[in-house]
C-alpha cells in the first residue's frame, strides 16, 4: 500500500512552533491550522519539521502535494442526510474538506443561502445554508453535543460561512439581502 499525503486541520493552540518535533502547521483561520499527514489511516501522526528536513521536501511542495492529493481523492467524499443539514464523511478527516475548493462550489447550490458549516472535530463536518434557521440550529446542536461528549481531535465550537470562496466565522442572524450582496461585490 502506497502512503498518500493529505492536509489535516488541527487546533493551533496544541503545538509549539520552536520544536523540531512539532507538526508543520500553516495558519488557516479562527485558531485552526493545516497540518499534513501520511495515510491511510490519516491523522494518526502529523508531519513534523524534522520529517520535512529528513525528506528534503520544501514546505511549498508539501502544501502543493497535499492539496493535489486531496483534490484527487474527492470521489471518496460521502454526503449523508437530508436538508436542513447534511453531514460529510471523508477518510476520518472530513474537516480537511474545508480546503477542497471544488467540493464547495458544487455544494453551494444544495443549500438555501450561503454555505454554513460546523467543524467540531477532525472527522465531523455538518453543512447547512445561512437562510435555514432549522439547519443552523441543527448544526449548533451537533457541535454542542460533540464538545459535550468529548473527542480526541476537537476543533472548533464556531460555525463558519463561505463567502466569495473564503471561510469566515459565521454570526447567526447576520443575513445579507441580495441588495447588500450586490453593493458589497460591486465595491460600494
Amino acid at each position: 500500500m502506497q502512503l498518500v499525503l493529505l492536509p489535516v486541520l488541527a487546533p493551533l493552540r496544541d503545538f509549539r512552533r520552536d520544536d523540531v518535533h512539532a507538526p508543520v502547521l500553516d495558519e488557516f483561520m479562527g485558531g485552526l491550522g493545516v497540518g499534513y499527514s501520511y495515510g491511510p489511516p490519516f491523522g494518526q501522526r502529523l508531519v513534523t519539521w524534522a520529517d520535512l528536513q529528513r525528506m528534503e521536501l520544501p514546505r511549498r511542495m508539501l502544501r502543493r502535494q497535499a492539496a493535489h492529493n486531496l483534490d484527487a481523492r474527492l470521489g471518496a467524499v460521502g454526503v449523508h442526510g437530508q436538508p436542513p443539514a447534511l453531514m460529510l464523511t471523508f477518510e476520518g478527516i472530513a474537516s480537511s474538506l474545508l480546503l477542497a475548493e471544488g467540493l464547495w462550489a458544487s455544494l453551494e447550490r444544495s443549500v438555501p443561502g450561503e454555505l454554513v458549516v460546523g467543524v467540531p472535530a477532525r472527522d465531523v463536518v455538518i453543512v447547512t445554508g445561512s437562510h435555514s434557521p432549522p439547519g443552523i440550529a441543527k448544526v449548533q446542536r451537533a457541535v454542542d453535543r460533540i464538545f459535550f461528549a468529548g473527542d480526541r481531535h476537537l476543533l472548533s465550537r464556531k460555525m463558519l460561512v463561505r463567502r466569495r470562496g473564503i471561510w469566515e466565522p459565521f454570526v447567526p442572524n447576520q443575513t445579507r439581502t441580495p441588495e447588500a450582496a450586490f453593493f458589497e461585490t460591486a465595491g460600494f
